[in-house]
């Protein structure tokens, strides 16, 4: 048994090292590190399955676990400090650990956000895509995920300024507010964009419903996000409305806040999706492996053994067995010392029936074409045998025509 080979005409790295594979044969072994070569199927193009490098894939899920762990740095610790503070628990591992992870949580989202964002491999080689392919684009994600340590740094300094029982410097706080109004703004519109690219990432990872949850996410946090700041502006400016407009907005800040947790729980999720992508990959490289182990079996198989042979050592019955194994009953080798059987010419048709066949003239009905059979395959009542003219065409003379009856040849 036999397949054809295709070979890698452009340039592809290897899942494991990085290895350039152009020239190699698809389905085997990467010369550097031995990983397994995927066949991509070009019906598939356009996944991340089928395009991304599997090293790739990693790092989009060791970024993902990152921004998760910043999740549950920045809303799960402070509700679970809250409980230990309560209980007057302020020692211990487990207090200072939450404490740790509480504080570097905001790092913690921004590494997670630069590795996402990181340029994808392949170029020119991949289905492009207007978002994924956009320098600028992934640029402003980062810059602005970087507001987030900004903005919780300078919430703790304002906060740690305001409990003390003197009122802090005016040169002091006025800084550190627009400081603290800017940042915030620009984590808050950031994420935005970065919704919009993680739904491109959910698309390309061939998860469609993950993907259009994540563009309404987007969509929610904008609109629900800017009616928020005009009623905060209505309400503040003490305009006529305020009163409705500052109920209003307890309303649609109930509304954004539904949206940033559906976010949230998205990136957790986009967690599983690319280990999800890892691990099809793997099952991908490895059934190349699998048909040529399979392709090897049939090829090494020599059969069973199928006539009484025994076994030199101690005549057990080797019928049924494999040739070029080991006898079951004294555990020697039968490969080399038994030989093959061969049959006795003298005793090759023995068990054939050589008896004289009786042959039963039957009744000749004549010919019949298909339209004069019935279903069975036996003449119709109807059906009129085919009556063929004794010596149509005469040994010489002209051929007669269509229904032209023979003539005699004008020298007899």
């Amino acid at each position: 048994m036999s397949t054809t080979e295709s070979y890698i005409s452009t340039d592809r790295e290897c899942d494991h090292c990085g290895y350039n594979l152009r020239g190699l044969p698809e389905g085997s072994k990467c010369p550097e590190c031995g990983t397994s070569i995927r066949r991509i199927s070009r019906k598939l193009s356009g996944t991340m399955s089928n395009e991304a490098p599997s090293r790739f894939v990693r790092l989009l899920w060791l970024g993902f676990s990152l921004a998760s762990l910043a999740i549950i740095g920045l809303i799960v610790v402070p509700i679970f400090l809250g409980v230990l503070w309560a209980m007057s628990v302020t020692t211990g591992l487990i207090y200072w650990a939450a404490l740790a992870l509480n504080f570097l949580a905001p790092f913690l989202w921004v590494a997670g956000i630069w590795l996402v964002t990181s340029p994808r491999p392949n170029q020119g080689q991949i289905v492009p895509d207007k978002v994924l392919d956009n320098d600028r684009y992934r640029l402003l994600i980062r810059l602005a995920s970087a507001a987030w340590p900004v903005y919780l740094l300078v919430s703790m300094g304002i906060s740690t300024l305001t409990s003390k029982p003197t009122p802090p410097s005016a040169l002091l706080m006025v800084p550190l507010s627009i400081v603290h109004i800017i940042a915030g703004t620009i984590a808050w519109v950031g994420l935005m964009p970065t919704c919009v690219y993680f739904a491109e990432l959910g698309h390309w990872a061939s998860h469609d419903h993950l993907a259009q949850r994540l563009r309404s996410t987007a969509w929610a946090m904008a609109v629900f996000g800017t009616i928020t700041v005009i009623l905060s502006a209505i309400a503040a400016l003490n305009i006529p409305p305020s009163a409705a407009a500052a109920f209003l907005r307890m309303f649609i800040i109930f509304l954004v806040v539904i949206a940033v947790i559906v976010f949230l729980l998205t990136i957790i999720q986009l967690t599983s999706v690319m280990k999800w992508v890892i691990k099809h990959q793997k099952l991908a490289a490895g059934s190349a492996d699998r048909v040529r182990a399979r392709i090897e079996r049939e090829i090494t198989s020599h059969g069973t053994i199928v006539t009484g042979l025994k076994c030199q050592f101690c005549n057990y019955d080797l019928d049924g067995l494999p040739f070029g194994g080991h006898c079951p009953e004294c555990g020697e080798s039968y490969a080399d010392m038994t030989p093959l059987p061969i049959l006795d010419p003298a005793k090759m048709h023995l068990d054939r029936d050589e008896s004289e066949i009786e042959v039963v003239e039957g009744d000749n009905r004549g010919i019949y074409f298909n339209q004069e059979l019935d279903a069975y395959g036996k003449p119709k009542a109807s059906g009129q045998p085919f009556e063929p003219i004794d010596n149509p065409i005469p040994d010489e003379g002209d051929i007669p025509l269509v229904d032209e009856p023979p003539q005699d040849h004008p020298d007899q």
